[in-house]
């Protein structure tokens, strides 16, 4: 047999900047236009800072393009992250100069977030730095919500998500840690990955957690097809969505929970149809 192909310049540099992690980065940013639907229109009224006058300009320099643009943009950009986390681990000999250029373009673009993304990046390093244990590994879940879904609270302006998207980044790198046998406490583990289902009713309404299952358990097919070792994550990830959905039905009427008992704690946040039949 001869020698296994090399991978061209274009597939290279999707494996070299984990552009396959788009998935989950694309969904949030559309869940911020879903939430922010004026963050996409162009004039000062896209532009989510505006209401700081000059002190939006610290937020976003260039105010007048619409954030959820900038967002767009920035998704793509803050994947150099990827090849020099590969040099700091010793994996590649020099620092990719693109890498450096695309993430001094990400913090042009949106300073504040990605400052807020970038400490979240390095508190998911502090576990391997410091201790593996129960407590680190819960703030290296914590810095993979300020990393994946910052864009929610700081261009989507939805603080109230802090919540419920806190207890799915514990619950979710939690069962990834149990797949791959790196968590110090499986039981630990799994108990935060099942207070994140749970905490799903009391914060969204029955078309959201519909649309959440609707679009996660294909995303989940192809993320268990370009990477056959997580099928078991990703299996149980489907059966959670499901049972989810069948909570849903009999539960509509009441959701989210948390208005139920404290009316107006989620604040209006679904924009009006485009359509009506």
């Amino acid at each position: 047999m001869g020698e296994p192909k090399e991978p061209g310049p274009i597939m290279r540099f999707i494996q070299d900047y984990r552009m396959k992690m788009l998935i989950p980065e694309l969904l949030v940013v559309f869940g911020v236009w879903y939430m922010q639907p004026d963050s996409i229109t162009f004039g000062p009224q896209g532009n989510v800072y505006s209401f700081l006058g000059p002190l939006g300009l610290i937020c976003q320099p260039l105010y007048f393009v619409p954030s959820g643009i900038m967002l767009l943009i920035t998704t793509f950009t803050l994947h150099g992250i990827y090849p020099l986390d590969n040099y700091h681990e010793g994996k590649i000999p020099e620092i990719p100069k693109g890498a450096v250029i695309m993430i001094i373009i990400s913090f042009f673009f949106l300073p504040v977030l990605v400052t807020m993304q970038m400490i979240g990046y390095f508190m998911t390093e502090a576990t391997e730095y410091i201790s593996r244990n129960p407590f680190w590994e819960r703030v290296e879940s914590l810095g993979d919500l300020l990393f994946y879904a910052g864009p929610m609270f700081f261009v989507g302006l939805q603080w109230w998500l802090l919540i419920p998207v806190f207890f799915l980044s514990q619950g979710v790198d939690g069962i990834h840690k149990i797949a791959h046998h790196e968590t110090s406490n499986e039981k630990i583990a799994a108990l935060f990955y099942f207070l994140w289902p749970v905490s799903i009713p009391f914060f969204f309404d029955p078309v959201e957690i519909l649309a959440m299952a609707a679009v996660s358990i294909p995303a989940f097919a192809f993320y268990t097809y370009i990477r056959p070792y997580y099928t078991y994550v990703t299996a149980v990830h489907t059966l959670t969505f499901a049972l989810l959905v069948l909570v849903t039905i009999p539960l509509a009427p009441y959701l989210p929970l948390m208005n139920l008992w404290f009316p107006g704690y989620i604040p209006p946040h679904v924009p009006p149809k485009m359509w009506s039949w």
